[in-house]
């Protein structure tokens, strides 16, 4: 799959959150902690780690054991989020409630996110304004988490979230898609066919 096709798949799965919280805590609260919610949550996580793959394949993170390492462990957790998404799709509320604990995995992989931002940063391994994009994903949980808290979990706190989610994301997504690994070095041959 291409950066192009992983950017395209991010930039759709980018609004699903604000989407998701809206419908649930706006319009139809009783959708809440329902199959829509693993719907809307599984879509919104697989365009996240489509994000992840590109930025595996753009290094974002350096090429040290650490930064290669990160991206990996971000989708491990978001995996593990994932099959409790699938367990609300698919199972009835009282069999997916014993797969609660994995929905953990999705605040622990947005806690990662600002790993992850800081880490690519520190690499420089992308420029201008795009070493900022995963810095600014990051920062969802440190905005998002305060607001939902001091705004007593209301509708206007969880929305500072989701806004801030569709914005950082789609960013990202757009940022995906314009930016292309760079080609590895190829070895060159001498008469002799040593490796120059």
């Amino acid at each position: 799959m291409s950066n192009k096709t992983l950017g395209i798949l991010a930039l759709i799965g980018a609004p699903f959150y604000v989407i998701g919280i809206y419908i649930e805590h706006g319009l139809y609260k009783e959708l809440n902690e329902t199959w829509f919610t693993g719907a809307w949550a599984l879509t919104y996580m697989l365009g996240w780690m489509c994000s992840i793959v590109a930025l595996q394949r753009l290094e974002a993170t350096g090429t040290t054991p650490f930064g290669k390492g990160i991206l990996w462990v971000v989708l491990g957790t978001l995996t593990l989020a994932n099959i409790y998404n699938l367990a609300q799709i698919l199972l009835p509320p009282i069999l997916f409630h014993r797969f609660v604990f994995l929905d953990a995995f999705w605040p622990i992989s947005n806690l990662m996110m600002l790993v992850i931002g800081i880490t690519a940063f520190v690499a420089k391994h992308l420029t201008g304004w795009k070493r900022y994009v995963p810095l600014l994903v990051g920062c969802w949980f440190p905005v998002a988490v305060p607001a939902a808290l001091l705004l007593n979990q209301s509708f206007v706190g969880f929305m500072i979230g989701g806004v801030y989610s569709v914005i950082a994301w789609s960013i990202l997504a757009v940022m995906v898609l314009i930016t292309h690994p760079e080609p590895k070095a190829k070895l060159k041959f001498t008469k002799n066919y040593q490796a120059v």
